[in-house]
């Protein structure tokens, strides 16, 4: 990393709470049916189309994961932390993950399933 390089990653090697929310989510994830799983610049899942993307920057503080899911729909929750329309009947939700509870709880794991059942459709 250059001093001035602030790049998406995902691979979190110096980052071991990073890497847990991580590992806990994607557990979840492969554990919901058969998806198909990449890493570029962002750690993506995908069925019949992607779903789910995780990453950090490099000068990100370890502990936070950046989370996108789409969905189908439009959701109000305030932890949310951005929601975007990007086309008709397409939603990108984005969430930061900044502790264990929010990375295996209820909320999440919901919100990634219906992610996954819209990527299965």
């Amino acid at each position: 990393m250059t001093p001035d390089s602030n790049k998406m990653i995902s691979h979190f090697a110096g980052k071991p709470e990073t890497q847990r929310f991580f590992d806990a989510i994607a557990a979840y994830t492969t554990a919901l049916g058969p998806v198909s799983f990449e890493t570029r610049a962002q750690a993506s899942f995908a069925v019949k189309r992607k779903f789910l993307w995780l990453w950090a920057y490099e000068k990100t503080a370890d502990g936070v994961l950046y989370v996108n899911l789409r969905l189908d729909r439009h959701l109000e929750d305030s932890r949310f932390h951005n929601v975007t329309q990007v086309s008709a009947n397409r939603w990108n939700y984005h969430v930061v993950v900044r502790s264990e509870a929010t990375a295996t709880g209820d909320w999440l794991r919901g919100t990634i399933r219906q992610a996954y059942e819209f990527a299965r459709s």
